[in-house]
């Protein structure tokens, strides 16, 4: 496609009729293909690229999901306004003509879009030429969709976009706005709206055919669901705007955290809290000595003496074994003394004679197992008191080697404090720095407890909402088992089933050729010190995933704003060379956050090379006389825009800001 010419007829700030040829120029066999706009802001640069928009897609320019009455409010409002009459004419148009080659065959289009305010309202036509001929037989719509077929609206985003668009891309955190665009280049969005219709057509089919009792139901549960969308939306709302708080607050934290870094402040928290913990410290060494010092003033001492201790352990065991085996001896000596009294006068002197000698053989046997002599005369109380020191002061040692060691512990903490309280700067000079990133840190803490609230809620909601879903399947369902058009609804089903298919099949090898082609443009157009950028792209939801030249997972506010300015260029351009169509590019203000580093890699590695017809619309500070220079190899044509404020209209010239000419 190649844009020759495009005429603002009173739209906006144009006055009357306004013409642009907009076709590069061979020259020394050269087609340069920069088209260059120059105007300060508010001179009309903006509506170059809206009429283009709206001449090529009516109502769909301003977005998907546009009313009909805010399209025409649109319109009214897009009518020139003269400041010098104080009056505004009743029709305003867009026109554009440009060449398409399909099949091998290039044919001329021209498109006229106008309008003319009406009483009720506006009054909208819609005209479209094919090589000089008016296109026959093709209604309002019937003409609208051609063009929508010639030229995807959805990939049209991928080659007419503003700073807007760079900036929402750049500063996209979540991956949204990437989202859109993929899907887009894809015509997912397509697909999905495709797959909406096909739900609400099902829906529908079903309503007209469901008993009353199921339809009531029906009703009810929709009007639950519709309210359960209100509440995860304004649910939504509020965590973005929460994360915007938490976002601002973690940049004030980390600018604070380098101040204080920078004063010695990394060595601690601050002083006080050294001080307070070499207190502990100290404390904690007292009571370990204290402790050692019960131990040592009581039984433990007896554990250096182990081999005293286990002899003296034996020898008050078999003193213990003597003692009862004595007791033993003149318990049995007691009791034959009182058997020979008892029997010495009931037994005959013979009887009593074999009795004596018995009792003498067994206290002689006795008396020749006795033990040898007690050495230490302790009764089983005191043996046992002692056997008891013996094991404490087992335990006690025990205890003493472990509270030495956790002593050495706490001198070996305690010289570390030391040495980090030599170290840290005096609470006087970071006080009020510390305080004011505890006061930070608390609003981390509180924003962070806001959105696990939120998320909760919104979870809650969800459920909710998908309970409420899943009940209106089953409502449908058993709708349709009464449907006439059951095998319709049979379809649709199938039909999804290929839609999901080919979002699966086709998604794949378009989204790794996109990784491919980001990384070589984010190469082109990067400085030799920015990192070196490459994205990750899952296909089933479509997340995104920077990645540094190692591999390295990245966060893209790690990015500077130069580097997130090119990486949103960088995905534009590999988006629309993705797309494999030949379209031209309109680039409206798109070096507004650049350096002068980062502007000279856009215009050598961007500008030249991005499109065969690249208009470009740019202020003086953009594009300034340097820059122009660099360009002008590559430069077609160029227009400045001036805006009178006296007639509320601006007025084109040819040469830009410079040796300037009245254009046609």
């Amino acid at each position: 496609m190649l844009i020759q010419n495009l005429t603002l007829t009173n739209f906006r700030v144009y006055e009357g009729t306004n013409s642009f040829d907009l076709s590069p120029v061979k020259r020394c066999g050269k087609t340069p293909p920069i088209i260059l706009f120059g105007g300060l802001n508010g001179a009309g640069k903006t509506s170059i690229l809206s009429g283009v928009r709206l001449a090529l897609y009516g109502r769909l320019s301003l977005g998907s999901a546009v009313s009909q009455k805010r399209y025409d409010n649109y319109l009214l409002e897009s009518i020139h306004h003269s400041k010098e009459t104080n009056r505004s004419p009743n029709t305003a148009s867009v026109e554009i003509t440009f060449t398409y080659a399909k099949l091998g065959t290039e044919n001329q289009y021209q498109v006229k879009r106008q309008w003319e305010r009406k009483r009720t309202g506006v009054k909208e036509a819609l005209t479209v030429l094919q090589d000089g001929q008016v296109i026959q037989g093709l209604s309002y719509d019937q003409a609208q969709n051609f063009l929508n077929e010639l030229i995807p609206s959805g990939v049209s985003d991928l080659f007419f976009f503003d700073g807007e668009k760079i900036a929402e891309l750049a500063d996209d955190t979540g991956g949204a706005a990437l989202e859109q665009s993929i899907k887009k280049l894809l015509g997912l969005d397509i697909v999905e709206r495709l797959s909406g219709d096909l739900t609400v057509l099902k829906r529908s089919i079903t309503k007209r055919s469901s008993v009353e009792t199921i339809q009531a139901e029906i009703d009810t549960q929709k009007a639950m669901l519709e309210a359960r969308r209100h509440q995860i939306e304004q649910v939504r709302q509020d965590i973005n705007a929460v994360m915007v708080q938490r976002s601002e607050v973690q940049s004030h934290i980390a600018q604070l955290q380098r101040i204080i870094d920078g004063r010695g402040g990394h060595f601690s928290a601050s002083r006080k809290d050294l001080e307070a913990e070499l207190g502990r410290l100290q404390s904690q060494k007292d009571a370990l000595i204290a402790q050692i010092s019960g131990l040592i003033s009581d039984a433990a001492p007896l554990a250096l003496a182990q081999d005293l201790c286990e002899r003296t352990k034996t020898q008050i065991e078999q003193d213990l074994s003597a003692q009862a085996a004595h007791h033993k001896h003149a318990l049995l000596c007691s009791y034959s003394e009182q058997l020979s009294k008892q029997l010495s006068g009931a037994l005959p002197t013979d009887a009593m004679a074999v009795v004596s000698r018995e009792l003498d053989v067994v206290l002689a046997q006795n008396t020749n197992i006795m033990p040898g002599e007690i050495l230490h005369d302790v009764t089983p109380m005191q043996a046992s008191r002692l056997l008891s020191m013996f094991k404490d002061a087992q335990r006690q040692a025990t205890d003493s080697s472990q509270m030495f060691l956790a002593l050495e512990v706490v001198e070996a903490a305690l010289d570390e404090m030391g040495a980090a309280l030599a170290r840290a700067p005096d609470d006087r000079l970071i006080a009020d720095d510390f305080e004011s990133l505890q006061n930070l840190q608390q609003q981390i803490g509180w924003l962070d407890a806001k959105l696990d609230e939120l998320k909760a809620s919104g979870r809650e909601i969800a459920n909710g909402a998908v309970e409420i879903a899943r009940k209106l399947d089953r409502l449908y369902e058993d709708a349709a088992k009464t449907s006439d058009q059951k095998r319709m609804l049979d379809y649709i089903g199938k039909i999804s089933g290929l839609l999901k298919n080919f979002v699966d099949q086709t998604s794949e090898a378009k989204i790794r050729d996109l990784e491919a082609q980001f990384a070589e443009r984010f190469s082109k157009l990067a400085r030799k010190d920015d990192m070196q950028l490459q994205i990750r792209i899952d296909a089933t939801t479509f997340q995104i995933q920077l990645l540094s030249e190692s591999g390295r997972p990245i966060a893209k506010d790690e990015l500077s704003a130069g580097e997130k300015q090119i990486f949103a260029i960088s995905v534009l351009e590999a988006l629309a060379k993705t797309s494999s169509r030949q379209l031209p590019m309109i680039v409206d203000t798109p070096l507004g956050r650049l350096d002068s580093r980062h502007r000279s890699k856009l215009i050598e590695g961007y500008f030249p090379t991005a499109s065969h017809q690249m208009i470009v619309l740019s202020t003086d500070t953009e594009v300034d006389e340097s820059f122009y220079e660099d360009l002008a190899a590559d430069i077609s044509r160029a227009y400045r825009l001036e805006y009178d404020p006296q007639k509320g209209a601006t007025r084109a010239s040819e040469g830009y800001f410079w040796k300037i000419r009245e254009a046609s």
